[in-house]
């Protein structure tokens, strides 16, 4: 059993206060969700104690490291260690000694339905009520069908000594990769669903002072969750369809869509094509959604066609690069990126990987670049810098959008790459600079040559209605 940590007096003066008194917590689970809100938890002055089972990932947060890249949370780690509000340990009754408030952050992975799998919540509500001494309320944080809640609060009354009562509530995180510290204390709402207001009012005082709350039932919350996230799945997979329109009449996509998001109706966020969204959130909720509603006999028509078209945003990156080369069969390509997004390790269900993977089955020789990306990968060869990726290349594709990349310069990358073929599926190149440095620059609703991509022009039947057969025959 690992040593757990004591805590020092709480809160510190001059510190972050959450809008409520401050709390004695318990978090099972130190992965993504768990470790940032134990972390952020702490800095607010709650007493955090959290549950890691893995021996390897323990021993590093008792060190004061962190096994994922998330910006600032080390610091926050580090910062709850000194102070003593937060500790780390593999003892789930010494963690939920003298608790408040539970929150379960275990994984809820996907299966071949698309529901997800909860043994691993089950097990963890289990657990925690067969050692709670005391009333707590067990607060899921991990991303669950509706009902799942009641279902829980089911189970851990049977597992829960007599006179213990535990109560089951539910505040879906909504952080994302590369921002969860900002978005953990500063967030655009906090959702709290729970059956009964004591319940609600205390978990939503955990939070930060002045942070919108949005209270409803339980399943409400829960649904929560998987819409906001389907609807961003849905704005992204509109972006991609309107740049492949934007492709096949020759046209800008980026100009298009700052036209759309422009409307305060509809706004700019997640209106950027590329090669479609990926990571542990929005495929896993978009197939939870789709499948919710096969269970619930109701149609998610627009989930559904947000799904395939996401899909087809993969798969086209390296058609349309196909197309340009002429082929792909033994032809040198880097690729820079291969998380699923800017400023993160995740490689989660990443478009990136998708590209890279589609490339080397063509017959593509593929050399990546990530420099926060599992090394263990084995795709294609894998390069040091960005350099070591396009040496030699006969196209480069950037698949993520990166600073790093960004600022690459095309005179250099033209004196090291064989060929002038560049394909930008993140959008984020200076096309005027790469094109006077002779490349040819493609891209995600960039427009491509029109031989690849022919056009019937309807207007033209538009303007000669009313004309006579022959006239318009005769090209009138």
């Amino acid at each position: 059993m690992a040593e757990r940590r004591e805590c020092g007096p709480w809160p510190r003066e001059g510190e972050p206060r959450p809008a409520g008194r401050a709390r004695r917590l318990c978090v099972v689970g130190a992965g993504y969700v768990g470790l940032t809100a134990a972390a952020c938890f702490a800095h607010l002055g709650h007493d955090v104690r959290c549950v890691e089972r893995d021996a390897e990932r323990l021993g590093t947060l008792l060190e004061g490291g962190i096994p994922i890249h998330e910006p600032g949370l080390a610091e926050l780690v580090a910062a709850g260690l000194r102070s003593g509000r937060l500790g780390f340990t593999d003892d789930i009754g010494a963690a939920l000694e003298g608790a408040e408030v539970a929150f379960l952050c275990v994984g809820t992975p996907p299966q071949a339905s698309g529901e997800p799998d909860l043994s691993l919540l089950a097990a963890a509500a289990r657990e925690a009520a067969r050692h709670a001494s005391g009333d707590v309320v067990v607060v899921v944080k991990s991303t669950v069908p509706p009902g799942s809640c009641e279902a829980l609060e089911l189970v851990c009354a049977e597992e829960a000594a007599p006179g213990v009562r535990i109560r089951v509530a539910s505040s879906p995180e909504f952080l994302r990769e590369s921002r969860a510290v900002e978005d953990f204390l500063a967030p655009d709402r906090v959702v709290v669903g729970a059956e009964d207001a004591d319940a609600a009012e205390l978990v939503a005082g955990l939070y930060p002072e002045g942070c919108p709350v949005v209270v409803c039932d339980r399943r409400g919350a829960e649904l929560v969750k998987y819409a906001a996230n389907t609807y961003l799945a849905i704005k992204i997979s509109f972006a991609n369809e309107v740049a492949q329109l934007c492709d096949a009449l020759g046209t800008e996509a980026q100009a298009v869509l700052a036209g759309v998001g422009a409307d305060h109706r509809v706004g700019p966020e997640f209106l950027r094509p590329g090669p479609g969204y990926g990571g542990s959130c929005l495929p896993k909720d978009v197939a939870g959604f789709i499948a919710l509603g096969e269970a619930a006999g109701t149609r998610t028509t627009l989930a559904a066609a947000a799904e395939a078209q996401n899909a087809h945003a993969r798969r086209s990156v390296v058609h349309r690069l196909e197309l340009v080369l002429g082929g792909l069969s033994g032809r040198q390509v880097g690729v820079l990126g291969l998380a699923f997004k800017d400023g993160t390790d995740d490689v989660r269900d990443s478009p990136a990987l998708q590209i890279v993977a589609d490339l080397v089955a063509a017959g593509a020789v593929v050399t990546c670049y990530d420099p926060l990306a599992p090394s263990f990968l084995a795709l294609g060869t894998r390069a040091a810098t960005v350099s070591g990726a396009i040496v030699g290349a006969e196209a480069l594709v950037v698949a993520v959008a990166s600073e790093e990349y960004q600022r690459l310069d095309p005179v250099t990358a033209a004196r090291s790459m064989a060929g002038r073929v560049v394909f930008d599926a993140a959008g984020i190149l200076d096309l005027e600079r790469w094109t006077a440095a002779g490349f040819s620059v493609y891209g995600v609703g960039r427009g491509m040559p029109l031989a690849f991509y022919p056009v019937v022009w309807t207007p033209l039947r538009w303007t000669t209605a009313g004309k006579s057969p022959g006239a318009e025959a005769a090209g009138a």
